[in-house]
């Protein structure tokens, strides 16, 4: 009842910035869900017609984040801005890391004019003032810093170690090299991460924009399992089931691999993955506790898509019969 009153006095149109990738796809459609009003703001609209699809949802023209009239237009009568500009997947609408922040500070600066009530920010875990500006955590804590200090607004900064899925950077490219052959290659082969699906992350965002206690505060969201890199390319190759070869990659061979794109010899390493997973992204938090659901469990997440359609059936079996639950692999 609480909530409810609070989301009816908070207000229901939301603006999404940097949402055409693989965070923002699932956090448009968890607010489409949960009946929220989503624009979502892109320089070419043409190219991103499918948002549309999803209801209460359109898709709407922001050319540049320089003019701040037609900026604060587009936050006119907005009650919650969803900051999803550090997502490294959006494609061609990225924010380029020497823009980042200033894109952030014309931002922050439409948003205290417009007078929205709520902001939520992507960050991530590791990201921290003590690193230096010129790494990409050191940017991304400079974009907490201004995000945090919006004036009359309730601002949450979500701070998530690695997120995963079928479309994801790390391993959907495990997947598909160990399609190629049985030989896997990890850049940042030792970094600690707690890999958290990304529709679990999507539900735990939007769940919180009415939670008051999330207010002013910089949540850690990390999976209930922490393992390296390496151990997560194993877990890829055993439900895969591939007698695969899994062994680090050097930083230099990774950085000319990833600079190589789609001519690489070697496809389970990208420029995006060098750029974030340099540094442990682990956290003690408890993801029941904070957002008061239990999230999937990696092995039966990365089945989902990694795991062949005959193999999946059978895994959904024994699952059964160990009396587990078979609908986690839906």
């Amino acid at each position: 009842m609480l909530e409810s009153k609070l989301r009816t006095r908070m207000g229901n149109k939301v603006s999404v910035f940097g949402g055409t990738g693989f965070v923002g796809r699932e956090v448009v459609n968890a607010l489409s869900k949960a009946g929220y009003d989503v624009t979502l703001w892109v320089r070419r609209p043409e190219r991103y017609r499918d948002f549309a699809l999803f209801p209460n949802t359109k898709v709407a023209q922001l050319s540049s984040f320089e003019d701040a009239g037609v900026l604060n237009v587009a936050l006119s009568g907005v009650d919650i801005v969803v900051n999803l500009t550090t997502d490294r997947l959006t494609g061609p609408e990225k924010v380029e890391e020497d823009e980042l922040v200033h894109v952030n500070q014309k931002l922050k600066s439409a948003i205290e004019t417009t007078g929205v009530k709520r902001v939520l920010s992507l960050s991530q875990l590791g990201a921290s003032s003590d690193q230096p500006s010129c790494e990409w955590t050191g940017l991304v804590a400079e974009v907490d810093g201004l995000m945090h200090s919006v004036i009359n607004a309730d601002v949450t900064i979500f701070k998530p170690s690695l997120l995963i899925g079928e479309k994801d950077d790390t391993t959907a490219r495990f997947i598909k090299q160990l399609q190629r052959m049985n030989l896997l290659l990890v850049a940042q082969s030792e970094t600690l991460v707690q890999p958290v699906w990304i529709h679990d992350f999507a539900q735990a965002m939007v769940g919180s924009i009415t939670r008051v206690e999330m207010f002013g505060q910089k949540i850690e969201v990390a999976g209930e399992e922490r393992l390296t890199l390496k151990s997560l390319a194993e877990l890829v190759a055993e439900l895969m089931q591939k007698e695969a070869i899994v062994f680090p990659m050097c930083r230099l061979n990774a950085s000319i691999m990833a600079k190589l794109g789609a001519f690489a010899p070697v496809v389970s390493v990208s420029a995006t993955q060098l750029q974030m997973l340099r540094s442990d992204m682990v956290s003690d938090c408890d993801f029941t506790k904070t957002f008061e659901f239990t999230p999937r469990s990696l092995e039966s997440v990365i089945a989902s898509y990694a795991t062949p359609h005959s193999v999946r059936e059978r895994y959904s079996f024994y699952r059964k019969e160990a009396g587990r639950n078979v609908e986690e692999l839906v």
